[in-house]
């Protein structure tokens, strides 16, 4: 079953550890270890699913030239001996790993997945090097996850430390005039950022791939659940474990008797009251068989005869309730289990859908049609689906819904329909399950929002309390599962405020992940946005349907048929000729990316952009700013994009800025569109981490998605 183990530790000199043989024993691979003039060969082990070693996009040439035509072991072993021969200290801290256990619901291809999105945007959105490697042992399938601990620059490595930018642009200081230093690599605040991401995004890959099940990182108390925690247990404890049994001693580690002693407690609790592991799955999943239920159980029971017994109890509990019974797949002619479900979250979703009812019926959030009619004017752009989207959401019923692709515009509706209510006189806020989502809706729509679980964690803290003129816009409602979903309908029903759920019309599917979404928009009827409008040809929308709904080959021969997927026999060619069509057509008030696969094509069709620019007077010579990659000039009109989050300038990784001034070692850029435009100023002395944007990876156009809606349908993106 999903878990949300995700362990951080530091390899390094003062606990006597390698990173070149941790890498070797991860990658299960031979490699020569320098600094002992030694070679470890591991290739014996046999539990490797897959290696990727990933360096950021600013990475220097050394670092490139290193891992070029290497394999991916290889690779791991030239960059580490490099880091161990720099540092030099005693105590020195070579690397900072994460061990993450991932689902066993998911393939293979799925994990990877998971993991590739977790890596590109969590350790290379940071401008940290990438090592990870995914152990597939059975029931335990997890990666090794190494990271630096110092950025890369062209002579080696930086500082592990940096100074802190306050809002100004400037180093904080503290009362003496010191300056105040932060680990480059994250501290505490970034660790649970990441940890809160990689659950996000596990809900969603779960989400993704038809399960209904959710982790939670919070504890067994904070959940209500009436178990103690265990003690994780890793490889080296196991074998330890394992050994002793062999020679019928009992094993005298500490980590080994905390967990047995927890899981007696937890065991005893259980057969007091084996309701508890009811409990415990239905808040992973809503539907589950018998299976699920004994999974669980055997994390705290080993005794057979106690298991089996238990396990009746449980079954036969007047708690669990058979939704199906089982079947005979036709298809196949496996056996499908019973799907069962508690009595308490078949209450809870009555009670939900009751109040979504109710809340249909209630009236006092009607938006005046003159209000309606004024946003309708500001945004002539709106299609009929979006006006009457926006007339459904703005009518006077405590809670709407909203259904549409991706693309469709449920965005700019939304927005709209923010201006409309804010004119009326109410309080807009917004919330989805994954981080990334709120940030969209704040950014794009204008609604101010927070993920789901900092809302419970506010309202029990008796913060940010809802009232009779608040509208909360749940976001991603169709990923929300049905106990998390009935909280917020019921903070919505008891607060007097109105819910408006927003939606993918894919999650209408049945699969159990969008019961409670699908459960209230079958009650409460909805609004649906159908029409993609990111592409203003009809053939360029239905090839977007194609994609979203699996079919690449269609879409793709749609794109070719029109001319727009262009090949040449040489890479040379097609960078010749990628940079002419795009310098023909080059126009400064818009926005355009260059796309390619590789970094170093991407260096290269940036130098040959600005080239071009120079060539044609729109850009000048400019101004030396030391990057991360090294020195680049940069003049007013040059296209530019960050490499890193930095808060105190409010950017972020891939945002993409205009040059409006230039200096040595210093720019001003303009960030944002329209009313959200804004002026940055950055000195290369607090931050360096920028390069021409005039191309990008793939990779990093598909992690802001929102810079092509933004320019839609202006923009261009052609690439390699």
């Amino acid at each position: 079953m999903a878990i949300t183990h995700f362990t951080p530790q530091i390899i390094g000199r003062a606990d006597g550890r390698s990173a070149v043989l941790s890498a070797a024993y991860r990658h299960c691979a031979k490699m020569e270890h320098a600094a002992e003039a030694r070679t470890v060969d591991y290739s014996g082990k046999r539990n490797l699913a897959h290696e990727e070693f990933l360096l950021p996009a600013d990475a220097p040439k050394w670092a490139r030239e290193m891992i070029a035509d290497r394999s991916v072991a290889g690779a791991a072993e030239a960059f580490w001996n490099k880091v161990e021969a720099f540092e030099i200290r005693a105590d020195a801290q070579f690397a900072k790993e994460f061990i993450i256990a991932l689902p066993v619901e998911l393939s293979n291809a799925q994990n990877i997945a998971l993991v590739r999105q977790f890596v590109h945007e969590q350790v290379l959105g940071r401008g940290q090097v990438a090592d990870w490697v995914y152990h597939d042992d059975p029931g335990n399938p997890h990666i090794h996850l190494m990271t630096t601990l110092r950025p890369l620059n062209e002579t080696g490595f930086g500082h592990k430390k940096v100074a802190m930018i306050g809002a100004d642009g400037q180093a904080v200081r503290t009362k003496t005039g010191k300056i105040q230093y932060r680990l480059w690599a994250g501290e505490k605040t970034e660790f649970l950022e990441q940890r809160q991401r990689w659950l996000d995004l596990q809900n969603q890959h779960l989400a993704l791939g038809g399960f209904e099940m959710r982790v939670d990182g919070r504890s067994y108390a904070e959940r209500g659940i009436d178990l103690v925690p265990t003690t994780h247990i890793g490889p080296g404890a196991k074998a330890i474990e394992r050994r002793t049994m062999r020679e019928g001693r009992a094993p005298r580690l500490e980590r080994l008797a905390a967990h047995a002693a927890a899981r007696m407690v937890n065991a005893e609790r259980i057969q007091a009251r084996p309701e508890i592991v009811l409990d415990l799955v239905s808040r992973e999943k809503s539907v589950f068989d018998e299976r699920d239920i004994a999974k669980a159980l055997h994390r705290y029971v080993d005794d057979t005869g106690t298991f089996q017994q238990l396990l009746a109890r449980i079954v036969q509990s007047p708690d669990c309730l058979r939704l199906e019974s089982g079947t005979v797949d036709f298809a196949t002619g496996a056996r499908l289990p019973d799907k069962l479900t508690t009595r308490e979250l078949i209450r809870l979703e009555a009670e939900m859908v009751s109040r979504a009812s109710a809340l249909v019926k209630a009236r006092g959030f009607g938006v005046r049609e003159k209000i309606v009619a004024d946003v309708f004017a500001r945004h002539d752009h709106l299609s009929e689906e979006q006006r009457t989207a926006i007339e459904h959401v703005t009518a006077g019923a405590r809670i709407a819904t909203v259904v549409g692709r991706a693309g469709a515009g449920k965005t700019t509706m939304m927005r709209a329909a923010r201006e409309a209510w804010e004119s009326a006189g109410y309080t807009v806020v917004g919330g989805a399950l994954a981080g990334k989502a709120a940030e969209g809706l704040e950014t794009e729509a204008g609604i101010p929002s927070r993920t789901l679980a900092s809302w419970e964690l506010a309202w029990k803290q008796g913060r940010r309390r809802l009232d009779g003129k608040t509208v909360f816009v749940l976001d991603e409602a169709g990923m929300v599962a049905s106990k998390q979903m009935a909280t917020f309908v019921e903070a919505v029903s008891k607060a007097g405020a109105k819910l408006v759920l927003v939606g993918d019309a894919e999650q209408l599917q049945p699969i159990e992940a969008g019961a409670a979404f699908r459960a209230i928009v079958e009650r409460t009827g909805y609004a649906e946005l159908e029409t993609i409008y990111r592409q203003k040809d009809a053939w360029m929308r239905t090839a977007s349907l194609e994609l979203a709904r699996g079919n690449v080959t269609a879409a793709l021969s749609a794109y070719r048929r029109h001319g727009r997927v262009i090949g040449e026999k040489l890479k040379a060619l097609a960078i010749e000729s990628l940079i002419a069509s795009w310098n023909r057509e080059y126009d400064p008030e818009k926005s355009t990316l260059l796309l390619a696969h590789l970094r170093r094509d991407v260096r290269e069709l940036n130098r040959l952009a600005r080239e071009k620019l120079v060539e044609r007077g729109i850009v000048g010579e400019g101004h030396a700013f030391r990057t991360e990659e090294g020195t680049r000039h940069f003049d007013a009109g040059d296209q530019i994009v960050f490499l890193r989050n930095e808060g105190a300038l409010g950017v972020k990784n891939g945002m993409i800025g205009r040059v409006v001034e230039a200096g040595p070692g210093r720019i001003v850029a303009e960030i944002g569109e329209g009313e959200d435009k804004r002026r940055v100023e950055v000195d290369e002395r607090f931050y360096r981490n920028l390069d021409l944007g005039y191309a990008t990876t793939i990779h990093k156009s598909q992690a802001r998605p929102s810079i092509a809606s933004r320019c839609s349908p202006r923009s261009r993106w052609t690439g390699i």
